[in-house]
């Protein structure tokens, strides 16, 4: 087998099982009511940044735009595709292990290629439609992010490489994003006028990537640290989702015996009803975990500021998506909630765990729900919208949370 062979059968694998985990989060359920909606919107609305350029825009100054550009072009690593097991065949024929390492080089700024391009595309209406740029202006800013991603990428290999320290790295890559993305507002803004710094820029960048790529090939000793950086690169999906729901493999800096908050577990309400008590110890449970409260807070953030920005239209459809992703999280924390072994110990009786789901659900959808639909309202045209949205949106909660609790219900009974 060739190098080639081997790198095409690794991309092979590497990309067959990160979709295999994307499969396991993206139900159909996630792909109906949120991506594919999304989706559709995000294509009307760059449709028709072709046509006007957002009113926002006149705020932003054009050199602003070379950020998110210059973070999607960097937004790939330098890769080798190395295997634990290589060291007991491949490492022993050098060829096999430098071919393999030129063509994951070259696959790597392939793909680099294929995401400035693409980053390009998303910001390429803002820049003609909104500020007027010409084709020539593009096509050398763009040359130019895509030369400093190359170069930005393999230097952060190098620095992963000799830096160990967490805290110390930062500095070095922060310096290399700052010093690259104030070449491009250079470039943006005055250099692509002039036809001779625009040749020496190419020229010095090539060589530079040319120097650093040649090293990358010539060095040893680093098989196992690249082992180990392929192992984060193909996995990098899976602790992506297992971080978004609260897995985490390392050990905490800081390990407390008590908790921040209630820590004399008094209750919450003085009414001493069995439910009550029950959804003070699951509104306790859920205001000691930080991340769980997270989601809650990013979900009314987002809605309210899409509900400013997007048309009247698509407000109410974002209004949908927040009700929807409020009953979610509510519906799958309680169900963590009630299966921990602390919530066992509790002999609940079915009428109990029924209306106690249904109250514990109310505790941080009402609120927020509420609030997006109080800011829906101010964001409509005229004094009625602050009447009908949040008296609307609770009859609408109500009803939803009433649904689910009963086809629950039945599919217990079943």
């Amino acid at each position: 087998m060739t190098s080639f062979q081997l790198l095409r059968k690794r991309v092979s694998d590497d990309r067959r099982y990160k979709l295999r985990d994307l499969r396991t989060a993206l139900d159909w359920t996630v792909w109906l009511y949120i991506l594919i909606p999304a989706l559709i919107v995000s294509v009307v609305y760059y449709q028709s940044w072709w046509f006007m350029a957002p009113e926002w825009l006149n705020f932003v100054p054009e050199q602003a735009m070379m950020v998110p550009l210059f973070l999607g072009a960097t937004w790939w690593s330098l890769r080798v595709y190395l295997e634990e097991a290589d060291q007991v065949y491949i490492l022993q024929n050098q060829n096999l292990v430098d071919g393999l390492k030129k063509w994951g080089m070259v696959h790597s700024l392939l793909k680099g290629s294929v995401l400035t391009l693409f980053s390009i595309a998303v910001v390429l209406p803002f820049l003609i439609t909104g500020w007027g740029w010409g084709m020539e202006r593009v096509v050398i800013t763009g040359f130019f992010v895509l030369l400093i991603s190359w170069n930005v990428n393999v230097c952060r290999y190098f620095i992963e490489l000799t830096i160990h320290s967490i805290w110390i790295k930062w500095v070095p890559l922060m310096m290399v994003n700052v010093v690259s993305i104030g070449i491009l507002v250079f470039v943006s803004k005055v250099g692509w006028k002039s036809v001779w710094l625009v040749f020496v820029g190419v020229a010095l960048l090539l060589a530079l990537l040319t120097a650093q790529l040649y090293y990358r090939i010539k060095v040893e000793g680093t098989f196992f640290h690249d082992v180990m950086m392929e192992r984060g690169y193909k996995q990098s999906v899976t602790s992506l989702l297992m971080n978004q729901v609260g897995v985490s493999s390392g050990r905490t800096v800081l390990v407390r015996k008590k908790p921040y908050l209630f820590r004399g577990s008094k209750r919450l309400r003085k009414q001493g009803s069995p439910e009550t008590r029950i959804v003070d110890l699951y509104v306790k449970w859920l205001l000691r975990s930080p991340g769980k409260v997270q989601y809650y807070l990013q979900v009314t953030g987002w809605g309210i500021a899409a509900i400013f920005l997007l048309p009247l239209a698509v407000k109410v459809i974002v209004l949908l998506f927040a009700l929807y992703a409020f009953i979610g999280l509510s519906k799958a924390d309680w169900h963590e909630f009630s299966e921990r072994s602390y919530a066992q110990l509790f002999q609940w009786d079915q009428q109990l765990r029924e209306l106690s789901a249904r109250k514990a659900s109310k505790v941080f959808t009402m609120p927020c729900f509420i609030l997006v639909c109080v800011m829906t309202g101010v964001a409509f045209p005229g004094w009625i919208g602050m009447l009908l949205f949040p008296l609307g949106g609770w009859v609408m909660m109500m009803g939803s949370i009433r649904m689910v609790h009963l086809d629950g219900r039945s599919s217990s009974y079943q």
